[in-house]
């Protein structure tokens, strides 16, 4: 911003405008949302209830306790733009929402709410990974909750997710969770729970393509790309027809190198043609140093684009970014596993609910505020929280 220019003042009239623009935002998107509650017993409209909780959760609840009480401390403000009686929503209400509201339907609503925003840059990597939701799968051991979700790491969105029991079932619930995106000239990552070739022939055939983990699980593909690439080390790589990238990473004290090769050269390799699309085999030597402590690590992966190491070295890159901007938010900043959370369906709504107010929030154009200042600015504050509110509404980018 130019020196002695200042922001305009946020007035109320544009406040007004911009909650009456997300109130329609929600409305829209909850079409064909069904409500689980009896006809009889609606005091309050299914909008206003979703809306409470969005806002809620956006500035720090937690739990359903801690949506009962945001409420209360804001009855005022809610009740100037969404429909309801003298008496804020018992914490009851809010509980059997979250405990009968169908999943497939808090997913459709969050799957909507998304379908305005520029496909195309969403589009560009997608990772794709599962969580176990701790808190909520210590009370009943025998229904462990488990998401796998869909990341954008071009914008740190969510595109969607499905649950699994276990994380095994990544396994099922991967080529599920790619048939309900639209992942058309996308590059799909995974970990090695995603190297399976129906998994493979499901992206091709959808017009994408991966960079995908190999583990053991892989054990006769694993073996021989770590021949190859054991063999290719032993002569320096002398006549070896491999592609190399090196990039070194300073920071906090610590020092990451990684060497990344390459190579298309895989006529010889048994089971080619048992992967769809399959063009490059990759290896990655990783060397971190922090003080005197020296680790390292290699890691290898199939993937279906031409050998461009630094091209594959950033798709890889972008992947582990689901981890911290995903898997490590919603454990710290929203206590996704200390809830404890676990009759009916509340765990597994609230989970989606939670991934699309990280959404609304990622929208916000302040990149440089932290997440668990904008929540707790968002929770004191009601304009802020009206301008994070507008920022979910955008239509592009």
């Amino acid at each position: 911003m130019a020196k002695g220019i200042k922001d305009e003042p946020y007035s109320e009239e544009s406040q007004d405008i911009d909650l009456e623009e997300f109130r329609a935002k929600l409305n829209s998107s909850l079409e064909g949302v069904e409500d689980p509650r009896a006809s009889d017993n609606q005091t309050y409209q299914f909008e206003s209830l979703i809306g409470i909780t969005l806002c809620a959760i956006i500035a720090g609840a937690n739990g359903i306790s801690d949506i009962h009480h945001y409420a209360i401390s804001k009855r005022d403000w809610l009740s100037s733009w969404l429909d309801l009686s003298s008496e804020i929503p018992s914490y009851t209400t809010f509980w059997w929402l979250l405990v009968r509201m169908d999943p497939n339907q808090t997913e459709r609503l969050f799957r909507t709410w998304l379908k305005s925003l520029n496909e195309a840059e969403l589009k560009e990597v997608i990772a794709i990974d599962g969580k176990r939701v701790k808190g909520a799968s210590k009370k009943r051991s025998k229904s462990i909750l488990h998401m796998v979700s869909a990341w954008s790491s071009a914008r740190g969105l969510i595109l969607g997710q499905l649950k699994t029991h276990e994380k095994s079932n990544e396994i099922t619930a991967i080529p599920e969770l790619i048939d309900s995106l639209d992942i058309t000239g996308a590059v799909i990552t995974s970990d090695a729970m995603g190297c399976q070739t129906a998994i493979a022939q499901k992206i091709i055939d959808k017009g994408s393509d991966y960079v995908i983990g190999l583990k053991g699980n892989q054990g006769a593909l694993h073996d021989e790309v770590i021949n190859y690439y054991e063999q290719a080390k032993a002569v320096d790589f002398k006549d070896v027809p491999v592609a190399h990238y090196q990039s070194v990473d300073k920071g906090h004290g610590r020092l990451e190198e990684r060497s990344i090769y390459v190579t298309s050269d895989i006529d010889w390799l048994p089971m080619r043609e048992d992967w769809a699309g399959l063009e490059s085999i990759v290896m990655i030597d990783s060397k971190r140093t922090a003080g005197e402590k020296i680790s390292r690590e290699t890691r290898y992966y199939i993937t279906s684009l031409d050998p461009n190491p630094e091209r594959i070295a950033r798709t890889i890159r972008s992947h582990w970014g689901i981890e911290n901007c995903v898997h490590w938010v919603l454990d710290v900043t929203f206590q996704e596993d200390a809830s404890q959370i676990s009759t009916g369906n509340a765990a597994e709504n609230l989970s989606i609910l939670r991934r699309l107010s990280l959404n609304i929030l990622r929208l916000d154009s302040d990149k440089k505020t932290s997440l668990v200042a904008k929540r707790k600015k968002a929770g004191w504050d009601n304009a802020y929280m009206t301008k994070i509110l507008k920022s979910g509404c955008i239509n592009s980018f």
